[in-house]
């Protein structure tokens, strides 16, 4: 296979969902829109926006946490605006269209645009953790993608002036600002308003916010400060900023061609993998702590192999955040593992924030979970540790990250390059673009993935010479079929001409894994996964009232498959039988055997938990 590289996402509303899992997940579109905005309408909500109706002297009021609320409500509305460019439905347009005036009101002659400063007594620039420059990056985000849909540049308009503004405080490199990158959504921010705007100082700007990096230590490895991002081996620190930081340098190499950036990011993500990510793809264990390096840290990446299961923090942001930079990676080298990881994500800790109808959240997604034995959030250290789902929160930034993703998914389904398209994901969809000499192409993909093993692609138009397709086996796929043929786990580019329908088959089968023995949470356990998707057990999903603590999974275990009739999207449980092994009452306690009694359970997908009553979780049970 050829080694096809900078492929790019088609552009707003040229790709939309069509039928499957992701399509249902935005099907109550209106029902998630009104719940969002009316929760970004409350007084006492973390991310307001109230804060631009203020600012914009249309309603009375004073600023209302957190610093970084307006970014927030920027990518409510980037979400919004992938929808609009799907469905065209005016209703959506009507709630952008409420706050756009809200937001160009607000900004300042200068270009300058941060509620959080204009409205109280901080000063720009006082300190990195204000947020700044994260607002600004999911503002040039936002407005990119409001512009494609609706063609509509009052936004776009904005987060040019803000970007202009920008580049007088930054270009040349400002050295005493040197770690105010602090969570830097402004380099892929600005990387996207110069694709579409080819103003080469956004360009400048977003490559001079890379090299910035390790110029000024202020807090070190928790906002990736103390080593500079080329020389960098490993991940530290705050997992969202390190992951926004990583994604917009893969955007920037893909311009530069900077082969010391490509190099580090690839050392990076390796040691990631290799050390420090959880089966779920989560990758944020530490809540609070101290780098390998010595540096305080929060929400961040753990040392190699600490990854425990009920503590674990992972942030849905942070969990997206590596999915966007594993997409990046996949586009940039067509590496068949940045695509597998990515997936790994986005069918698992990737949206396990949300319940499932996208009206409730968790902020954090740990693979443990006891009712009568709640993690109790003291000091710093649990704050976000999740007991129930939330409506309104103190740190409200994984929803609206939920709802640009899962609305944005077409842009994760495929890539466009100069002669041909990749399909980085299976799911039910269809694409209309066109390739950069202006041919057009009609993809249509039809699957109802991951329940169910076949996938069927029809080229609706191709090329009249045909065009490259590549596609993605995954690694957990052994025995693929591509037109009736077996075909090995990996990237595969073949050529294609219209009117061909290509049919791909993955079978699945329940699947128990066990983790390195350097992981001493999950040492001596296993969990199960069903092609992509992880599972788990579910207190509620136990025969006879036994304790979740009480069971075990024998290594011949088998499961039955069965459709999940009390949640939606007819997905598959596992029906099994497991080990009863009864536990004694104190930290320790001679062995106790294993009863021959068997226990009757059903696991779900890990993503689904917490959608009934509260209930025991685990995604690790020991091994009998």
């Amino acid at each position: 296979m050829s080694n096809l590289s900078n492929f790019n996402p088609p552009r707003t509303g040229e790709a939309k969902l069509t039928s499957g899992f992701f399509a249902k997940r935005v099907d109550n579109y209106v029902e998630i829109i009104k719940n969002m905005e009316n929760a970004l309408l409350e007084e006492n909500n973390a991310a307001r926006l109230l804060n631009f109706g203020i600012a914009a002297g249309k309603i009375k009021g004073k600023f209302y946490m957190n610093e970084w609320s307006d970014g927030d409500c920027y990518k409510f509305i980037e979400g919004c605006s992938n929808q609009y460019a799907v469905t065209k439905d005016k209703k959506i347009l009507d709630i952008i269209n409420k706050y756009i005036p809200w937001i160009e009101a607000t900004q300042e002659e200068d270009g300058y645009i941060c509620t959080q400063v204009q409205l109280t007594d901080l000063k720009r620039w006082a300190k990195p953790a204000n947020h700044e420059l994260y607002n600004f990056g999911h503002l040039f985000t936002a407005s990119c993608v409001h512009y494609e849909a609706t063609n509509d540049d009052r936004l776009l308009n904005v987060a040019k002036k803000a970007a202009d503004y920008l580049c007088t405080i930054f270009i040349p490199m400002n050295t005493e600002l040197g770690n105010f990158g602090f969570n830097p959504s402004q380099i892929m921010g600005l990387v996207e308003l110069y694709n579409i705007t080819k103003n080469d100082n956004y360009l400048k700007l977003a490559d001079i916010f890379v090299t910035m990096r390790g110029t000024k230590i202020g807090n070190g490895d928790q906002n990736q400060n103390r080593v500079p991002l080329r020389d960098e081996y490993k991940p530290v620190g705050h997992a969202v900023t390190a992951s926004y930081l990583y994604a917009g340098a893969a955007d920037v190499y893909a311009h530069t061609k900077d082969k010391r950036l490509l190099t580090a990011l690839e050392r990076i993500w390796n040691d990631m993998i290799d050390r420090r990510i959880y089966i779920t793809g989560g990758a944020s264990p530490v809540y609070v702590g101290i780098s390998e390096r010595g540096d305080r840290i929060q929400e961040a990446f753990s040392d190699e192999f600490n990854l425990p299961n009920r503590i674990s923090y992972n942030e849905t942001c942070a969990n997206i955040a590596v999915a966007m930079w594993a997409l990046r990676m996949y586009n940039l080298t067509s590496k068949a593992t940045y695509g597998d990881w990515m997936e790994n994500i986005l069918l698992n800790s990737g949206i396990s924030g949300a319940s499932l109808d996208m009206t409730r959240y968790f902020y954090a997604n740990p693979l443990s979970h006891r009712v009568n034995e709640r993690i109790k959030p003291t000091f710093e250290q649990y704050t976000h540790v999740p007991n129930k789902r939330f409506y309104t929160f103190d740190c409200w930034c994984c929803p609206p990250q939920l709802w640009r993703t899962f609305t944005g998914m077409p842009k994760w389904i495929y890539s466009i390059t100069d002669n041909g398209i990749s399909i980085n994901l299976f799911a039910g969809s269809s694409l209309n673009t066109h390739l950069s000499n202006n041919e057009p192409v009609k993809i249509n993909i039809n699957t109802n993935y991951p329940w169910e093993e076949e996938v069927k692609i029809d080229i609706i138009e191709a090329p009249c010479n045909g065009m490259n397709l590549t596609f993605r086996i995954p690694s957990w796929c052994n025995n693929a079929t591509f037109n009736h043929k077996p075909i090995e786990s990996g990237i595969h580019n073949v050529i294609v001409k219209t009117g061909e329908i290509l049919n791909i088959v993955l079978p699945m089968k329940p699947t128990l894994y066990t983790a390195n023995p350097f992981i001493e949470q999950a040492n001596g356990m296993l969990a199960v996964k069903r092609g992509p998707v992880v599972y788990c057990l579910e207190g509620c999903d136990i025969d006879n009232e036994i304790s979740i603590d009480e069971l075990a999974i024998p290594v011949q275990a088998e499961f039955t498959e069965e459709i999940i009739t009390e949640l939606p999207y007819n997905m598959v449980g596992l029906k099994s039988e497991l080990i009863h092994r009864p536990k004694g009452n104190k930290i320790y306690y001679p062995v106790i055997e294993d009863d021959v009694q068997k226990v009757s359970v059903r696991f779900i997908p890990y993503f689904a938990w917490a959608n009934r009553q509260e209930s025991d979780m685990s995604v690790w049970l020991p091994r009998a």
